[in-house]
């Protein structure tokens, strides 16, 4: 039985069919609807499952990478066959190799000629792109040193080098050759021995030098969609094919039943990219996106999955049109029972964003202001995010710094739109600058206006989170980053006598409902076609009214429970390890190839517990807090300043000790932001992996 949910969570199948009958679709749903909720099956996809005692030597191998010791779990399925699940998983991106770099040459001819120091695993900072040794050592390294370790790798695109060099220009072939030469080695590293199936599951994204021109993708089906699937068709289910061509986005399953990663294309959202408009006109592939996006979060909702969302670029003030902004921070606040977090490449800086889903709403409520959805809408939403969120019991309250703005009315928003262009987001390669300057700027109004515990919610639940991670290309050191998550009760779990619908049929399904209402759109904007009309007594009618955007997210029902991304449970991170390569160690022979460990969360700088949005949200406070403190002094000293200019009135009296008492503060005070600052200057060390990038002037 296929179960199909509307955004407003109504079940259809019989009307669907006649629809797709009379748009000549010739689409039947096998089996009738189940009226209560989403199919069960007797038989259990999973035939086995079993946890499994570590030896010593491999407990020995796992603590030498400074990661934690944890018996796996082996399950045996008839969807996936056998897996063994530890409990980790692999985030690389922006590989970026360069077929031209010449070892020896000059970094200011980007390593293509000349004579110069170019190393021969290229050079932090100096502005060139990886050489084809860095890749295969590092795909090496993590052969060697992790595939045993790890239950799937996400990897977040950008896998070509970089279009920066005019003696070298890039052609579209080049760039499907080299998507496929990473493609073979990344397959031929991490399938099993003897069969052709993966033993690690690998789920990309595409990144925005991927394509041709760089930044450039049009709504599929294209050339380009079509020649990507070829070259992923070893990690994209063949069911999805249809959405694949549709958008390059698409849903992995590596946990059954249990464990899933969404794969979005992200150049859809992007600004950069002058082949889309926004993500709320009908026929914008961004719309069509978030339209995919939330059959697909019900229904795994529905299931009781959880799930990661990847892509390349990550969403922030910069990257993303304002309209798709606002819906990715909303699906990821009304799913956050679902949503574990988000995982990005692009910006080579390793770094966390808070998405505050506040402001994403208010900025809903003002795009929306004056139109006939914007009631509907905020019926929807709720009425408590359509209020100022300030509270005048909460010691932490400050009017001027605390009140929240729409997104594009924010400080973050403005300063972007003030210091950096658009060139800046592109990363289009050569020497970083500006990167201390963007992360000044970010520490200043994103972490400084992290709002107290009081209005974030008791998880923190007012935020989701995106984490980008270090790069390979060697913008600055090349990094990698393993996540280790919860898997105590996994065997337990997958134990239970349940199994759903195949996820195939759902997306062949899925993907015939999507076609029916392009089509219905398409025909509704033709006034001479007068064919297709719906009752409006019928409940499909609300399902196609133009009145609404079908993108927003219904309201999370009050009766579930967050998620792992905000309560310790099975699939909560727990910790991440991040590893850099040493560049100018290795280059000068005083070590081999390797990554060694840079840092862990839970270290002594970060103390992070687990990986919940709390725990980060805290850890954010902390960075911004000597900013957001001295704000608040100067605008303190400004009113004192005012104050003196006014005659005394009533004949108060002076309150004598004040000037003592104060300097104790002072003392504390500095003291405390002496240790945060040092928090700060780790952080940003570790924002440009060792590279000591921050100290060399760059801006």
């Amino acid at each position: 039985m296929l179960t199909f949910y509307t955004s407003w969570g109504h079940q259809r199948s019989q009307s669907l069919t006649e629809i797709s009958k009379q748009l000549n679709l010739n689409f039947k749903f096998s089996t009738p609807i189940d009226p209560v909720g989403p199919p069960l099956f007797p038989a259990s996809n999973v035939i086995s499952v079993e946890t499994i005692e570590l030896e010593q030597k491999a407990k020995d191998d796992i603590k030498r990478l400074g990661l934690t010791v944890k018996n796996p779990v082996k399950i045996n399925s008839k969807e996936k066959g056998t897996q063994v699940i530890h409990g980790r998983f692999l985030h690389i991106t922006d590989i970026h190799p360069d077929p031209y770099y010449k070892k020896g040459s000059k970094t200011d001819m980007l390593c293509h000629s000349g004579k110069g120091d170019a190393g021969k695993y290229g050079d932090a900072i100096m502005g060139c792109d990886s050489p084809l040794a860095l890749m295969e050592e590092t795909i090496r390294w993590v052969q060697e040193n992790l595939k045993d370790k790890i239950d799937f790798i996400v990897w977040t695109g950008d896998n070509v080098r970089h279009d920066n060099d005019r003696r070298y220009p890039r052609t579209e072939m080049n760039i499907f050759e080299m998507n496929e030469q990473v493609s073979d080695l990344m397959y031929a590293t991490f399938k099993n021995k003897d069969d052709p199936e993966l033993k690690v599951d690998l789920i990309p994204s595409l990144g925005n030098n991927d394509v041709y021109p760089h930044n450039l993708f049009s709504p599929g089906p294209t050339l380009q969609t079509r020649e990507l699937f070829k070259i992923w068709r070893n990690f994209i289910p063949q069911a999805q094919l249809h959405v694949f061509n549709r958008g390059a986005y698409f849903f992995h399953e590596v946990i059954p039943n249990q464990l899933a990663v969404l794969s979005i294309n992200t150049l859809y959202l992007f600004q950069s990219n002058p082949l889309v408009d926004n993500c709320d006109r009908k026929k914008e592939p961004g719309y069509k996106l978030f339209q995919w996006l939330g059959y697909v979060l019900k229904e795994m909702r529905s299931r009781n999955m959880k799930v990661w969302l990847t892509g390349h670029v990550p969403p922030n003030e910069k990257n993303y049109d304002i309209s798709c902004l606002r819906k990715y921070i909303v699906w990821s606040y009304e799913y956050r029972d679902v949503i574990i977090g988000g995982l990005y490449g692009h910006m080579n800086m390793d770094h966390f964003i808070p998405l505050d889903s506040v402001a994403a709403y208010k900025s809903i409520k003002k795009s929306l202001k004056g139109k006939a959805s914007s009631k509907d809408i905020e019926d929807d939403f709720g009425q408590q995010f359509m209020i100022d969120d300030y509270d005048s019991d909460d010691e932490e309250y400050d009017f001027e710094e605390d009140v929240t703005h729409p997104l594009e009315e924010t400080n973050m928003y403005r300063v972007f739109d003030e210091n950096f262009d658009e060139d800046f987001m592109r990363i289009q390669g050569g020497v970083p600058q500006g990167k201390v300057k963007y992360m000044e700027t970010l520490r200043e109004s994103l972490y400084a206006g992290i709002k107290g515990e009081k209005r974030s919610g008791v998880s923190s639940e007012r935020y989701s989170l995106a984490f980008v991670s270090a790069s390979v290309v060697p913008t600055f050191n090349p990094g990698l980053r393993v996540w280790e998550y919860n898997i105590t009760d996994l065997e337990e779990k997958l134990s239970k006598d349940i199994k759903y619908e195949s996820w195939d049929n759902f997306f062949a399904g899925l993907e015939t409902m999507m076609t029916t209402f392009d089509e219905y759109d398409r025909l509704n904007e033709d006034e001479d076609d007068k064919d297709f009309k719906i009752n409006e007594k019928d409940p499909l009618h609300n399902i196609f009214s133009k009145k609404k955007d079908k993108t927003f997210p219904p309201k999370k029902p009050a009766h579930l429970p967050l998620g792992p991304g905000y309560v310790p449970q099975t699939f909560t991170p727990e910790r991440y390890v991040q590893y850099y390569a040493d560049l100018a160690g290795i280059n000068a022979g005083k070590k081999d190839f390797q990554y060694e460990l840079e840092y862990a969360t839970d270290d002594n700088v970060y103390g992070l517990s687990s990986l919940v949005a709390d725990e980060w949200i805290k850890f954010g406070r902390k960075l911004g807090k000597p900013i957001k403190d001295e704000k608040k002094k100067n605008r303190e000293d400004d009113d004192d300043g005012k104050k003196k200019k006014k005659k005394k009135k009533h004949g108060k009296k002076k309150k004598h000790g004040k000037h003592a008492k104060s300097k104790e503060v002072n003392v504390s005070q500095n003291d405390v932001y002496e240790e945060l600052q040092k928090i700060w200057n780790t952080y940003l060390k570790h924002t440009f992996i060792d590279s000591d990038y921050e100290n060399k002037g760059f801006g």
